[in-house]
Formats: C-alpha cells, structure tokens, sequence
C-alpha cells in the first residue's frame, strides 16, 4: 500500500465503513435478486441508511468550522458528479463497440443518454447520484438549521414536521394533473426527494448525539408505524403490499423502514465494534470493508457496467435455477470491486512514478479515487 493509499484509512470511523458497504452490498442486490425472495425485501433499507451515514459523515467532517457555500459546492460536486459523468461517457462508447462488434443495433437512445447524464431515468440506476447531488447541496443549509434548533430534541422536531408536511403535499399535488413537464419534473424528480431524503441525511447528522437508549425508542417507533402501514395497505389491497410500491417517490411506508432497519444496524454495529474493538485491528477483512466504503462510488459505477453486459449477454445462455441470482451477485460484486481495485492502484503509481501524474494529482483524485 502507498502513502497515498494509508493516508486516505487514517481516522476512519470502522462503523461508518461497516454501515456503507453493507449499504453498497444490498445495494447491488437489489438490481440482481428475485423480488421474491425474502432477502430481497429485507435489504431494503439500504438507499435510507447511505443517505442516513452520509449526513453523520458531513457533519463529522464539517466540524463546527464556517464554510462558504460557494467554496463548498466547488469542492463537492466535482467530486460526485465528475466521475459519474466519466464513467457514463465510457460506458456509452464501449457499448457502441461492443454491440458493433456482436453486428447489434445500438441499444441506447439519445433520449436515453441525454437523460442519464442529466441523473434522470435514463439507462436507471443514477437516480441515487441525484439523491447525493441534491444532499451534497442542501448539506450545509441542514446543518444550519441543526445548528439554529440548538438541540436535537428541536431538530428532530422541525424534520418530523417538514417530512409530516411533505407527505401532506404530496397528497395535494397528486390529485392535480401537473401539465407543465418542467414544472412537474423539479416537483416530482427533485422537491419530491430533496425533502424526505433531507430528513434523513438530518438525522444522520443529529445521530451521534443521540443516546442509545433513545436511538432504540425511535427505532422501535419507526417499526410501529412500518408494521401499520404494512396492516393498513394490505387490508384495504386484499393482498401483501410491498413499500417498494411506496419508494417514488419516498413515502412513510418506505421511510419507517428505512430508519427502523437504519438505527438497528448502527447500533448492532456500534456494540460489536466496540465488543470485539474492531477500530484497532487490521486484517484482510477490515482492508477490504474499509476499501468498499472508501471506494463505493466507483464500485457502485462498475456494477451498472458488470450488471448490464452479465444481464445482456451472458446470462441468457446460462440454466435457470432457483439460486441463480446468488451467482450473479457475486459476479457483478467481485467484478466491480476488482475493476475499482485495479483502477485505483493505477492511478496511484500514476500520481507516485510519473510527472503526469504529480502535475494532474487533484483532477486525477477527483475523477478516478473516489
């Protein structure tokens, strides 16, 4: 490992890396496994929790220092959007070779592109960057207000009253057809996340003050709520409702489970670290959490890659079994893991052995490190 390389794992925070890669992991099976399997349903906190970690992350990072907000979004968004954009323009170009070369049609619009770079629907899959996007540039107004409520029983207050609120305005907008394609789309792509999402990075952030037994309150509460959603839906439906029904945009029914699935992991992950003092050991399986968390941007980027051409090509000529989507998640997860590994460790040498690489170290950071 470089110094560079050590550099980036010194004060990390091993739950936080726990928390991500779990996220990331579920993540990528939900884009590989059966929905009906009961794991599939099960892993569905983990859009939540990411948004959850991210908000504790920026306000662990952040301090109680001032920073412009100007300032602030010129480091930022380069560093989210920048390698999405890159990695899109890769993938696009690739499959005009790829399918060139199999004598297939081009398999994607140019509405199709236009709108994946926009972090629109798209190809899918980069509507979450939207969700990083929109919390990377309302961060420091939460943070604000967290600062302005002056304690978390208020915080929580004020973004359990702003989430009440979007589930009222929500109701209203729905009933109303929204001609306005623009308008509509700002209401229901971006407003229609930025809020319950906003929440949720809030309560990240309000997290570590949080005493442990009143983590577990609000968890147990969330799971109340979750459990009379699920009775409610499925009464009146005659059937089991899924909350995936109620993900676009994020509903209670969505939410509850988010936080109460959330909370659990971190506090079962606090115990353990702690219990067993994970923070002070290192071996292989603490590198490669630590690895997956620090790198789950471009994993995440490589499993579209890994699950489309797996998808698309290879898997229609393999037997179907029950477990199958067992063996396809490990493909598409070991394949963008080690494609992000080999990635990273080249651009590394870059920057250590070669004068290109001294001289372009900040943009190469930005694009391919992350």
């Amino acid at each position: 490992m470089s110094k560079q390389e050590k550099a980036s794992t010194i004060q990390r925070d091993l739950r936080f890396d726990v928390l991500k890669t779990i996220g990331i992991l579920c993540i990528i099976f939900a884009h590989v496994g059966p929905e009906n399997n009961i794991l599939f349903h099960i892993r569905r906190f983990d859009v939540p929790m990411m948004v959850i970690v991210s908000g504790t992350l920026y306000f662990y990072t952040s301090g109680q220092k001032k920073v412009s907000f100007w300032k602030y979004l010129q480091k930022r968004l380069p560093r989210l959007i920048a390698p999405v954009w890159v990695f899109l323009i890769f993938f696009f170009v690739s499959a005009a070779a790829i399918f060139a070369c199999l004598s297939q049609p081009y398999p994607f619009s140019k509405e199709q592109i236009f709108e994946t770079f926009l972090l629109s629907k798209g190809i899918g899959y980069v509507w979450i960057i939207r969700v990083f996007t929109l919390m990377a540039v309302f961060a420091i107004l939460i943070k604000n207000i967290y600062g302005w409520c002056q304690s978390e029983l208020r915080f929580l207050a004020f973004i359990s009253v702003s989430y009440l609120g979007y589930e009222i305005l929500l109701n209203k907008i729905h009933r109303f057809n929204l001609h306005n394609e623009l308008f509509q789309s700002l209401v229901n792509d971006y407003l229609f996340y930025l809020i319950p999402y906003g929440c949720l990075f809030g309560l990240g952030m309000a997290l570590p003050n949080i005493r442990q037994k009143v983590m577990l309150l609000i968890s147990g509460f969330f799971f109340i709520i979750f459990l009379l959603c699920a009775i409610y839906y499925s009464y009146h439906a005659g059937y089991f409702v899924s909350n995936v029904e109620f993900k676009s945009p994020p509903r209670i029914y969505y939410i509850s489970y988010g936080i109460f699935m959330s909370l659990l992991c971190f506090f079962t992950v606090d115990k353990l670290t702690k219990k067993y003092n994970l923070s002070s050991q290192e071996n292989l399986y603490i590198e490669l959490i630590t690895f997956i968390s620090s790198s789950s941007l471009w994993i995440y980027l490589w499993h579209i890659f890994f699950l489309y051409y797996w998808q698309k090509l290879i898997i229609i000529h393999l037997p179907d079994f029950s477990t199958r989507f067992i063996i396809d998640f490990f493909v598409v997860v070991i394949g963008s893991i080690s494609v992000t590994y080999l990635q990273k460790k080249l651009i590394f040498k870059l920057i250590n052995n070669t004068k290109f690489g001294q001289n372009n170290s900040k943009w190469l950071d930005i694009l391919f490190l992350k």
